[in-house]
């Protein structure tokens, strides 16, 4: 029997190969990183102009900008609507803003279905997805 015939990686083998690869996952990590940052940027930036674009739009349409915040009291908690409810039709969100109830304070249950964050569609996911969270 010959007992200089290796089998198998010996220890050190193997913590070397370990080592080499943790440096290496080490070296790319910090580029994933740098590359999902950018991707963000880009979607955030992409979003402040379609948000710009649907505040043309409505101007373009009613000669104005939308409204801050619609009520009827100085109270802003019973407030009915904002800004954004108006442009919803400009970030392609025409059905949320039908379900939306305008007379009616924001706070109500017939508006809970389209204010809820919750909610398929809602009127702070719409505007996150169309606009991005800025």
């Amino acid at each position: 029997m010959n007992r200089n015939l290796r089998r198998g990686f010996t220890l050190v083998e193997l913590l070397v190969v370990i080592a080499v690869i943790g440096v290496l996952i080490s070296l790319l990590l910090p580029a994933v990183q740098r590359v999902r940052e950018s991707a963000n940027r880009l979607k955030c930036a992409n979003n402040l102009k379609q948000l710009g674009l649907a505040l043309h739009n409505y101007h373009g349409d009613f000669n104005c900008f939308p409204p801050g915040m619609v009520c009827s009291v100085i109270d802003v908690a019973d407030a009915s609507s904002t800004g954004f409810t108006f442009l919803l039709p400009y970030v392609e969100q025409d059905n949320l803003q039908r379900a939306y109830h305008m007379e009616s304070a924001w706070s109500l249950q017939e508006n809970f279905s389209a204010v809820e964050p919750k909610s398929e569609f809602s009127i702070a996911r719409a505007i996150g997805t169309a606009a991005g969270s800025i």
